[in-house]
């Protein structure tokens, strides 16, 4: 159905494709899998009109075609689900949905009771627990994600390419969309999926196609393929996935909790956080979507404010976030869910979205020491193995996963005692996510406390000393990872549910 032949896409002098040949069938699901730079975003948004300008051919259904916008791709049957929500903040759920193309009456006027009625029965699948009239704004990433999704579904196009859908969403909403995505294709839809978690590939996928560095290496059928096979030609070298074996029951502890609740408005967020963090320990959260995992985290930082009760104590005194500068002045530093919106200086170069938290550190008398602030951020970036031509490139320029690494970067330069990590390792590569993994441990090694909510049981259970599990704002279990599995952790997750 779909053909690339030869496809090559530059950048400012980067090479982000070269040579890609490949075909895809109608009707069949296909994972394009490789690490952060690899080509993967920009190969779909080329065949969803976003990148008009390119070298090569692609053909659908024998004919050549270019895409111009996305608008002339949808026209011809292909839509997209952005990795980065590509959704306006004030308009409603519905609005976003039909945005471009809302229904009309006989007059011409927008017919918001058929907008509202639509939207509502693509959401169906999904259970979306807000009101199509609510602002996109109110809902948070994660139900953000889900209407990105539907906004793409709502096309019902024949190609439908899938960019991390799931990298916001619970394992609740995974299998939603699965089963979703799995109706598609008996239909006769032709989905391409990238995610960098791979069992969602093993679950779904019917063959994997990996780049690398730009170029096409191989595709391989999933039910003839290991994972060990699949990462070793994505990566071309070995990875190993292991927790750590430490003991903390001698350490200090540096934030403790005592049914600690949480209200805004006079709507709970929190209830009953009860836990002592010890220093050097990686505690994870783990949660359904709306469960509180961010509200939890965003609390500590002093971004969430509202109306508590239960104490809080840091590094064994009473504490009171108030805010984000005092907290990154008392040793607390907070990475975001949602890098586009809440962390990246978009127009900004990556030196300044690494250095801008701690700027004082490299001034004198009001004025920037751009040597010594250069000498840092280079040091810390070529410690996270970030790929980039130089500091002063926009860090939009980047892939995804290599703006995760500078904004984990910048979390890192105040050197925090206790640090805040929410979905850390999402729209990263299984290389960049070892690189991630590794870093965390050395962290906790020399004394930094860490807290990491991730939607990837697996990844908590692997990484975390113990699992502190969320549902609708309560705690209802703080488990020890060592002897854990997922179907432990979910049925905490949804003991309010």
């Amino acid at each position: 159905m779909i053909e690339f032949r030869e496809i090559g896409k530059r950048f400012t002098g980067t090479v982000a494709l070269e040579g890609v040949n490949f075909a895809i069938e109608r009707g069949g699901v296909y994972a394009l899998v490789g690490e952060n730079g690899a080509g993967k975003s920009t190969l779909m948004n080329l065949l969803a009109g976003v990148y008009p300008d390119y070298e090569g051919e692609i053909r659908v259904d024998g004919e050549p075609v270019r895409f111009r916008s996305t608008r002339d791709a949808e026209r011809a049957g292909v839509s997209i689900i952005h990795q980065e929500l590509n959704l306006v903040p004030d308009l409603s759920v519905a609005e976003n949905i039909f945005l471009g193309r809302e229904p009309t009456d006989k007059l011409g006027f927008i017919d918001f009771r058929k907008m509202r009625r639509d939207a509502e029965a693509v959401l169906a699948d999904f259970d979306f627990p807000h009101s199509v009239n609510a602002k996109v704004s109110t809902i948070g990433v994660g139900w953000g994600q889900i209407v990105e999704i539907a906004k793409a579904l709502s096309l019902e196009a024949d190609v439908i390419l899938m960019d991390e859908p799931t990298s916001a969403l619970s394992e609740n909403e995974l299998t939603r969309l699965f089963a979703k995505t799995r109706e598609l294709k008996e239909r006769g839809a032709t989905i391409l999926f990238v995610s960098h978690r791979l069992k969602e590939i093993f679950e779904i996928a019917d063959e994997a196609i990996v780049l690398r560095d730009g170029k096409y290496v191989g595709r391989r059928t999933i039910a003839e393929t290991t994972r060990e096979e699949l990462v070793n030609l994505m990566i071309g070298r070995e990875f190993f996935e292991e927790r750590r074996d430490v003991d903390l029951d001698a350490k200090p502890a540096i934030l403790k909790t005592e049914r600690l609740a949480l209200k805004r408005g006079g709507a709970p967020l929190l209830r009953g956080i009860d836990f002592e963090l010890r220093e050097g320990e990686i505690l994870g959260v783990a949660g359904l979507l709306g469960s509180g995992r961010t509200e939890l985290l965003k609390f500590l930082y002093g971004e969430l404010r509202g109306e508590t009760e239960g104490a809080l104590f840091f590094r064994g005194e009473p504490y009171s976030p108030r805010s984000a500068a005092r907290s990154i002045r008392d040793g607390v530093s907070f990475l975001s869910e949602d890098r586009k919106v809440e962390g990246n200086f978009a127009e900004q170069t990556i030196r300044f979205n690494a250095s801008v938290s701690v700027l004082d550190r490299f001034s004198s008398f009001g004025f920037l020491d751009e040597k010594r602030e250069k000498s840092a951020v280079g040091e810390l970036l070529e410690k996270l193995n970030v790929k980039m031509r130089g500091d002063k490139q926009k860090i939009t320029e980047l892939s995804g996963g290599n703006q995760q690494k500078v904004l984990l970067g910048r979390s890192l330069m105040s050197e925090p005692k206790l640090l805040l990590l929410d979905e850390p390792t999402r729209g990263v590569d299984v290389g960049s996510k070892q690189e991630i993994y590794d870093l965390a441990r050395d962290l906790a090694e020399r004394g930094v406390s860490i807290v990491a909510a991730s939607s990837e049981i697996p990844e908590l259970l692997m990484l975390c000393d113990r699992v502190l599990v969320l549902s609708a704002g309560e705690q209802t279990a703080i488990l020890d990872s060592a002897t854990a599995d997922s179907r432990d952790v979910l049925q905490h997750a949804f003991t309010n549910v």
